[in-house]
């Protein structure tokens, strides 16, 4: 960190050295003709006055003349110069003759032509700066900068200092472990979004281990149940006594496999959605009867085995825009779950609204507790705790729902229903069409 303020301080120093001269060309080359008119305003009296001394003079008298005479009574340095020194620019010439002499070295030099043969040239000159003078003002110049310097130190560099340092034992301690540490910045702290974002990272890196972790102790649990009864499926095979309920154990076994497929496919797409891919949002439109006949399809035969109607409400929008294969997999769990758990009757409405859309799943079921209704929304979250094929599931289906509907910008909750069981409604963002 001493490097960092000791950067901060040659930067400051050489910014504020550059700027200082920066400003001060500037005004001299725009205050330029306001600063000749002044010094022209100052001096054409004393010009005046040594012309009329010395233009009666004769040229080869002057010079003793000057020192005797005028420099003893002048606080200038007086002194003659011959024509060839001159050597006027166009622009001298132009003063010549508009003001009668020429000014130079920032109207510190002054040269004025005298008449006679051989031709001379009076210069004066103001009196130099002293060097008492130009120490005080590199003195005071010092001191200003190292006020300045205090300032920038105390005001900013060291609060700048304050929060890096917090910002990176932040850093140390979650590349430790600690996934609970934040920064904790001021408000009015100069780098105070780096903290926020730092913090958001964090919040985003604790969120997906924990997630990971719960993860993982839920895949174990849940592997657990179909691969204890294919373990003991597999020792009722090789005992005599059973083989005549060989192919009821095969059955049973094929069961088995079937679930631990539907679990792992489940698993994958609930990955795949928890990092979430252009893919995955890129909405498509498509004709809206096609789209839910294809995937209401899917889940008839489990409708019929319960004895379920489920029935897609009139006045649905001619097309929408979603992400067909994901919002397929969204709606096929919510039906599914609808199944599971109706008594006999499932409707489904799907409508424009001011947001996008809104898809409801109504059932006859049971409902959903108020205290369940935000805790069925996480992975491996049953309420029944069920683990029979028919009605167990992986409890990853509204887990899924939600990372699709967080992928379309959308949003998924639950309520009671008008049928008397629960309502699930699924909203996304999308540009609303005209219905049928």
């Amino acid at each position: 960190m001493l490097k960092f303020t000791i950067r901060i301080f040659v930067v400051a120093a050489i910014a504020y050295i550059a700027a200082s001269q920066l400003v001060n060309r500037s005004l001299g080359y725009l205050l330029d003709s306001v600063s000749a008119d002044l010094s022209y305003q100052a001096v054409r009296g004393q010009m005046y006055a040594l012309h009329k001394e010395l233009d009666p003079i004769a040229p080869e008298s002057r010079a003793a003349f000057i020192r005797d005479a005028l420099r003893p009574h002048y606080g200038l340095e007086l002194k003659l110069v011959t024509p060839e020194r001159i050597e006027a620019t166009e622009q001298e010439k132009e003063d010549l003759a508009a003001r009668g002499f020429i000014m130079r070295d920032e109207y510190n030099t002054y040269l004025a032509p005298l008449p006679g043969e051989p031709r001379q040239w009076l210069e004066m000159r103001l009196p130099g700066e002293p060097m008492l003078e130009k120490w005080i003002t590199w003195g005071a110049w010092l001191a200003l900068s190292m006020v300045l310097a205090v300032v920038l130190l105390l005001l900013w560099a060291l609060p700048v200092w304050r929060d890096l340092d917090a910002l990176r034992n932040a850093t140390l301690r979650m590349g430790q472990g600690d996934l609970g540490v934040r920064a904790r910045l001021s408000h009015f702290s100069g780098i105070r979004h780096v903290g926020e974002s730092f913090n958001q990272m964090a919040e985003r890196i604790s969120a997906l281990v924990e997630n990971q972790r719960s993860l993982t102790n839920a895949v174990s649990h849940e592997l657990r149940t179909p691969l204890a009864r294919l373990s003991f499926e597999v020792d009722l095979l090789g005992q005599e006594k059973f083989q005549a309920r060989r192919d009821q154990i095969l059955h049973d076994m094929r069961a088995d496999i079937g679930e631990l497929e539907a679990m792992v496919d489940e698993l994958l797409v609930y990955a795949r959605l928890e990092r979430p891919t252009d893919d995955i949002v890129k909405q498509e439109t498509v004709d809206v009867r096609d789209w839910l006949g294809e995937a209401l399809a899917q889940v008839a035969h489990q409708a019929d085995a319960r004895g379920v109607l489920c029935q897609v409400r009139d006045g649905l929008p001619a097309h929408v825009q979603l992400h067909p294969r994901y919002m397929s997999r969204a709606l096929l769990n919510l039906v599914q779950n609808a199944v599971r758990y109706a008594a006999g009757r499932i409707e489904i409405s799907l409508r424009g609204c001011p947001a996008g859309y809104e898809l409801i799943v109504d059932d006859d079921g049971p409902g959903v507790a108020p205290a369940d209704r935000e805790r069925i929304f996480e992975p491996f979250i049953r309420l029944d705790e069920s683990r029979d094929r028919g009605t167990g599931g992986a409890g990853l289906g509204l887990a899924i729902v939600k990372r699709v509907a967080a992928g379309h910008q959308g949003t998924i909750e639950v309520c009671d229903s008008p049928l008397g069981g629960a309502r699930f409604i699924l909203r996304w963002r999308s540009a609303p069409v005209a219905v049928d």
